[in-house]
């Protein structure tokens, strides 16, 4: 596959035009911003993430003073945003950058993703953002574009191969890491949406990628086969855990999960308002782990973590949970 072929320029082009320039982890490029934005981003809307951003921000303006915050204090700036363990590596990093780092962020990739929960992706971000790097930063919307432009769908997972070499040819074009990534980033959430029905194809940029030239049917093919499970009809089968070291029933004498009814709502608001209205539990809520077919019924699978309150519920080990699961399975 040659990559060297990429328009990096008709992207550069849209967004010069079309792009979010006054998101305000752009204006200024802090990497202490730049962090938080990208942590509270990760499968998260942008729009939902600003409000959470510029609270945080005015309330803790620098490193320096989000270390010093407990995970009680942190939490209300963070209830909403899911994945409760990234609030807590949040408080680890900041606490390390404070100690073994004066208060500034490392500068190597190295460096970066040896903090906790800064993974490769986070790590590209901060460098190609704050330094000026040039690096591409692969999460699933900017791998979602060169999916679709070289093998059709975005359900087509680049190898750490493709991803070299494609990292290569970008180097060659002499434009800013920082401005290709954030033109990409919004690319990918405006233009090269998964909602294949609402793209516009007049005004498709990307003319020559296979994605446009087959209009979607070859990923249209593997999306029909990846949701054949009803969501709206699926009952929700629910499984509390702490670290997934004990797990919890509320049969004192046998593991049971906690199976909700069926609900069209957001799942996982829908079990988080659930256990907050039923056990007065916050939780923290997973995508769901499985979703599955057995006979007429449909199941979706979900692991929740109790992030607040106590509780009475029976304690089980994981290995009685995973027996639960497989008799279920195979019944």
């Amino acid at each position: 596959m040659n990559f060297n072929n990429f328009p990096f320029e008709i992207i550069l082009d849209w967004y010069k035009t079309n792009g979010r320039h006054n998101l305000p982890w752009r204006t200024d490029q802090d990497p202490y911003f730049v962090w938080i934005s990208e942590i509270f981003l990760q499968q998260t809307q942008v729009t939902r993430v600003i409000p959470y951003f510029e609270k945080v921000i005015a309330d803790f303006p620098t490193v320096e003073d989000f270390s010093k915050l407990s995970y009680e204090e942190f939490f209300p700036y963070y209830e909403w945003l899911w994945y409760y363990s990234r609030a807590r590596n949040m408080l680890k990093t900041a606490q390390i950058i404070s100690e073994e780092y004066s208060w500034k962020f490392p500068d190597t990739f190295k460096e970066l993703t040896s903090l906790p929960g800064v993974w490769p992706y986070t790590a590209q971000a901060i460098l190609s953002f704050w330094h000026n790097q040039n690096i591409l930063a692969f999460d699933t919307n900017i791998e979602k574009i060169f999916a679709r432009y070289y093998f059709w769908s975005r359900f087509y997972k680049l190898s750490p191969v493709e991803k070299k070499e494609i990292q290569i040819a970008f180097e060659k074009t002499w434009i800013s890491a920082r401005t290709i990534n954030a033109a990409m980033m919004d690319f990918a959430s405006n233009i090269d949406i998964n909602d294949k029905i609402n793209i516009s194809w007049d005004n498709y940029p990307l003319k020559k990628s296979k994605f446009f030239l087959d209009k979607a049917l070859n990923e249209e093919k593997i999306d029909k086969v990846r949701h054949k499970v009803d969501k709206k009809n699926a009952e929700i089968i629910v499984f509390l855990h702490e670290e997934h070291k004990e797990y919890y029933s509320l049969n004192p004498d046998t593991i049971e999960p906690f199976i909700l009814w069926k609900s069209s709502q957001d799942h996982r608001h829908f079990i988080k308002d659930h256990f907050k209205n039923t056990y007065n539990l916050s939780l923290s809520v997973r995508p769901a782990y499985k979703k599955i077919s057995l006979s007429k019924w449909d199941y979706f699978f979900y692991h929740a973590q109790i992030q607040t309150w106590t509780h009475e519920f029976g304690i089980f080990t994981k290995k009685e949970k995973n027996s639960w699961e497989d008799n279920f399975l195979n019944k």
